[in-house]
């Protein structure tokens, strides 16, 4: 098993000065800041998700297109800063503007930050969503580390009442055998039938596991139950208040690791 670690920075502000991104070395990678150094609140990553990357590891010098989704109930203003290393905090791959209107590129130290720029804080929406690509390193660099840092801001024109999301993710390269981490067994996804997804897992505490929408919005909350030495949930693809959703991709969170995040298909 690996460790996928990312880190982006998110600093969407009201403020004027950071609307177009913010500062480079906000992403929480060790030796950086955060959007807390800013931001009045520090929050969990609950709320921020990047898909995109394989689980099972990158392909040296392959190229992918990532998603960062940031939901935090009352904020109407959003940005981000991420950026990648290797294990020994040197750039790893490149990054890909591929949105120019929404996300920009810039580099500090060595390092590259893509960020959002002032169309790509999204006021007044109730969610954000960007795109960017991330062009793998060449073969042999191992394991590379993302940081983020997600800022839910409240557009008051003021860094009062807005919160710094952080969370991390580490991905290994394809091939290279990684030391186990017995944090997150995830057994199998299914889709056994229409409106329906089964996962059975361990290595993960019980607790309630939530679903949230690819816009970031909360559609479900369930209990996992007991199956064998494994936990099992059973989403029959209805929310809470009974309704079925759209048939399309979904973000399950097994437990508080942004790790144990999986991404799965709703099956009309």
């Amino acid at each position: 098993m690996f460790r996928l670690i990312v880190c982006i920075s998110l600093c969407a502000t009201a403020a004027a000065g950071y609307s177009s991104g913010p500062p480079d070395g906000k992403t929480g990678r060790p030796g950086e800041g955060t959007c807390a150094d800013c931001h009045s609140f520090s929050g969990s990553g609950d709320s921020t998700f990047l898909s995109g990357l394989p689980v099972g590891g990158y392909k040296p010098e392959s190229t992918y297109a990532l998603t960062l989704t940031v939901n935090y109930s009352g904020q109407r203003r959003w940005g981000f800063e991420i950026t990648a290393t290797d294990q020994s905090q040197t750039q790893a791959g490149q990054f890909v503007v591929s949105d120019s209107v929404h996300t920009r590129l810039s580099s500090s130290g060595g390092r590259q930050y893509v960020k959002q720029t002032t169309a790509g804080t999204f006021a007044n929406q109730t969610s954000a969503t960007w795109q960017f690509g991330w062009r793998a390193p060449a073969a042999s660099v191992g394991p590379v580390t993302f940081y983020w840092c997600a800022n839910a801001a409240n557009n008051n024109g003021s860094a009062a009442g807005d919160y710094s999301l952080t969370a991390s993710l580490t991905i290994p390269e394809a091939g290279i055998e990684e030391e186990p981490t017995p944090r997150r067994q995830l057994w199998h996804y299914s889709s056994p039938g229409r409106n329906r997804v089964v996962i059975h897992y361990r290595g993960i505490p019980e607790q309630p596991v939530r679903i949230w929408s690819a816009e970031g919005r909360l559609v479900r909350t369930l209990r996992p139950t007991t199956d064998g030495e494994a936990l099992r949930l059973d989403w029959d693809g209805h929310d809470e208040a009974g309704r079925l959703v759209p048939e399309a991709g979904y973000f399950i969170r097994l437990g508080s690791e942004v790790s144990e995040v999986v991404r799965v298909q709703l099956v009309r």
